[in-house]
């Protein structure tokens, strides 16, 4: 899998323990890794460079790092890495840095087979490689998506694999066209026709308790992955992670009426982690915690 071999690779060239990676496929086989880089030690040396392979390494720091060797095939500068702008690095390069400082960052491992897939998929040319203006591009989109995903790299049993998905496909639409050499035009607008709505909605309900992808609900609809996550926002006015979790919900107060089972079992049954997973989207959409919403409805 990506997301073990990207950690790994990072583990060995940073000296640093593996550090926590989620991956997400977008386009057939192939997947986008996301990675949390962090190391608060100093030491001494330079990184071991990655095995060459065709692919892209996006830093996008969350907090400043000054790194004094900055090497890419050879060629050294100092660079002082800030939040807000990405680090864009070819991987078919040799790449270099000095350990001797502190960083936190979101590493994202891009290989050249999902951009060209994912095209193909929208019906695009192929991207002839990533591009950035500078090493070090003013990039708040990438900064914001990063910051969107931490928590899930962090904590990724809670989180829907539908989720991870959303955000690749959003990170993937926005490297092309900002870093490859595609140029924006028409763009699929339209929604979910009526009985794509239903397939959807349907395969959802009957693997609430499991995880349904962003993938699979494309297939059931017989659309591309990345179509079907924009067309089903148009429709529904959501994306698919968060009808999930409003039918999950929706699933539990059921249950919660109908049934004595605790809420333990309850959010094991709609395909929450534990109670308290539960307990934190039910707060959130609802305003109160599942068991005050279960002794108003019994005390009416």
């Amino acid at each position: 899998m990506l997301a073990d071999r990207v950690s790994v690779a990072i583990s060995r060239g940073y000296n640093i323990p593996p550090p926590p990676t989620v991956a997400a496929r977008i386009a057939g086989a192939s997947e986008i890794a996301f990675s949390h880089f962090k190391s608060l030690e100093p030491q001494p040396g330079l990184s071991v460079p990655s095995p060459r392979e065709e692919a892209f390494v996006f830093n996008v720091p969350l907090a400043p790092a000054r790194y004094p060797i900055v090497s890419i095939d050879g060629r050294r500068q100092s660079v002082i890495q800030d939040p807000g702008k990405a680090y864009l690095f070819d991987l078919t390069s040799r790449n270099e840095v000095s350990l001797d400082t502190t960083y936190d960052s979101i590493r994202i491992h891009l290989p050249q087979t999902a951009i060209d897939c994912m095209a193909y998929e929208k019906g695009l040319p192929r991207v002839g490689g990533l591009r950035a203006l500078c090493l070090g591009q003013d990039d708040a989109v990438l900064y914001h998506l990063a910051l969107t995903v931490r928590p899930a790299i962090l904590h990724s049993v809670p989180v829907t694999t539908a989720f991870i998905e959303y955000i690749a496909l959003a990170l993937h639409d926005h490297v092309i066209y900002t870093y490859g050499d595609i140029r924006r035009g028409a763009r699929a607008s339209g929604g979910l026709t009526p009985w794509q709505v239903r397939r959807a909605c349907d395969f959802i309900e009957a693997n609430l308790a499991d995880d349904p992808s962003i993938a699979e609900l494309s297939r059931e609809c017989g659309i591309s992955a990345s179509y079907f996550a924009r067309a089903f926002r148009v429709t529904l006015g959501m994306t698919p992670h968060q009808w999930i979790t409003s039918r999950r919900i929706e699933r539990a107060k059921s249950l919660m009426v109908q049934t004595m089972e605790s809420l333990a079992e309850i959010a094991i049954m709609c395909g929450f982690v534990d109670q308290s997973h539960l307990g934190r989207h039910f707060l959130r959409l609802d305003g109160i915690s599942p068991a005050q919403w279960r002794r108003r409805r019994h005390s009416e």
